[in-house]
């Protein structure tokens, strides 16, 4: 059985972990240009690049043709 102290170490490990990786992500969407989506209150929200979040996003001329 793993002791609470080596849980806990565990614990912040992954969690450093995540926050890492999100941010990751988040410069990635930013540098590609696409909103990053997350859930807020129950709802799906967009986080443009430019740092605005919106509850619906355009799409443009070049998305739907595809």
């Amino acid at each position: 059985m793993i002791s609470k102290q080596k849980m806990d170490k565990y614990s912040l490990m992954a969690e450093k972990a995540f926050k890492e990786a999100v941010k990751k992500a988040l410069k990635e969407h930013q540098r590609l240009g696409v909103p990053a989506v997350f859930m807020q209150n129950g709802k799906i929200v967009y986080l443009m690049p430019n740092g605005k979040i919106v509850d619906k996003v355009r799409q443009s001329k070049r998305a739907s043709k595809q």
